[in-house]
């Protein structure tokens, strides 16, 4: 995550934490006042979870959402997916909605499942996968495509120029 981040931003390094869950990451976002966390909504994005997130971490950290799961991040980057994939991916399996923001989780697991099914690396695995999709996605499409990644790039960028 941090070089996809350092590539989206232009050379910013972040430390970055993995956390199991979103409460888990709300806790250790608490602990660092400089902290900034990311975190997936696991659902549509909607004011109230903002808000109750904000709460939570408090006026001195800031929280960006990155969509619904990170793997909708690869569907903005349909090339890559298919040159990691190679023979046997299934384009036409993922979803078709353009707002990648707003694809359920379900609907991105599925169709990535249903996308790499007869593929020689075999179905998407978000432990086998997941990390070689991140450093091969090309940050300037993701944050073409998901708002959410643009204002937390934005934002990353303005905090090194400051």
């Amino acid at each position: 995550m941090s070089q996809f981040i350092r590539r989206g931003t232009g050379a910013i390094d972040l430390r970055i934490r993995p956390c199991k869950s979103g409460s888990d990451a709300i806790k250790q976002c608490c602990k660092d006042t400089d902290a900034l966390l990311l975190i997936d909504s696991e659902g549509a994005l909607t004011p109230q979870l903002v808000q109750s997130v904000a709460s939570q971490i408090g006026a001195a950290n800031y929280a960006f959402f990155m969509v619904q799961l990170m793997e909708a991040w690869s569907l903005a980057d349909r090339p890559m997916l298919e040159s990691y994939y190679g023979r046997g991916f299934s384009a036409r399996s993922l979803p078709a909605n353009p707002n990648i923001e707003d694809i359920p989780k379900p609907d991105v697991e599925l169709g990535l499942r249903n996308a790499t099914r007869r593929c020689i690396k075999g179905a998407y695995s978000k432990t086998n996968h997941a990390p070689d999709l991140l450093n091969q996605l090309n940050p300037t499409t993701v944050y073409n495509a998901c708002p959410n990644f643009a204002l937390l790039i934005n934002h990353l960028r303005e905090q090194a120029a400051a």
